[in-house]
């Protein structure tokens, strides 16, 4: 009997990216090359970087951090597992603390799947409240609906940007 592989249709999807630890561009340029290795993703198209200060209790170096807009045949998980595999490919010990990275990949949207699990949250639950990621997600696509609050990223970060 012949075992069916599931075929997972292409989504567009949009990851964080960030590093304050070595030289960031090259950081950010290491990932890009090991993400367009894979056969199941390709990036459309990189945002703007940002340059900004450490936060969450994060003690060293700036941040670089950008959007990535991508298509992926690869399930949220497997997507999942494959930004974990980078990082550490690159560098980045892991760990549950807020620490110094060399390479930080998080799935901030998928297509406009909504998902809960323990391992997995999309949208990506910090995601309203992170400028340094809003401002790349609207460089990359001005018109992008966040799923669950049905709102337009935009508006979405001129509502943060009252409060910070």
């Amino acid at each position: 009997m012949k075992k069916r592989s599931t075929i997972y249709k292409s989504t567009i999807a949009y990851l964080g990216i960030g590093t304050n630890k070595g030289n960031r561009k090259r950081n950010i340029q290491n990932a890009l090359k090991l993400l367009n290795k894979n056969k199941k993703i390709k990036v459309i198209k990189v945002s703007k970087l940002l340059k900004n200060p450490p936060q969450e209790g994060i003690k060293s170096g700036y941040f670089l951090n950008g959007a990535l807009k991508i298509k992926t045949s690869l399930p949220p998980l497997k997507l999942l597992k494959t930004c974990k595999d980078i990082e550490k490919k690159l560098g980045r010990p892991i760990s549950k603390k807020k620490k110094s990275r060399i390479i930080d990949l998080d799935i901030l949207l998928f297509g406009n799947k909504v998902l809960n699990t323990q391992i997995l949250k999309i949208p990506h639950p910090r995601l309203t409240r992170r400028y340094f990621v809003l401002i790349p997600l609207i460089d990359l696509n001005k018109d992008l609906i966040h799923p669950v609050l049905n709102k337009n990223i935009k508006c979405l970060y001129e509502k943060l940007k009252k409060v910070i």
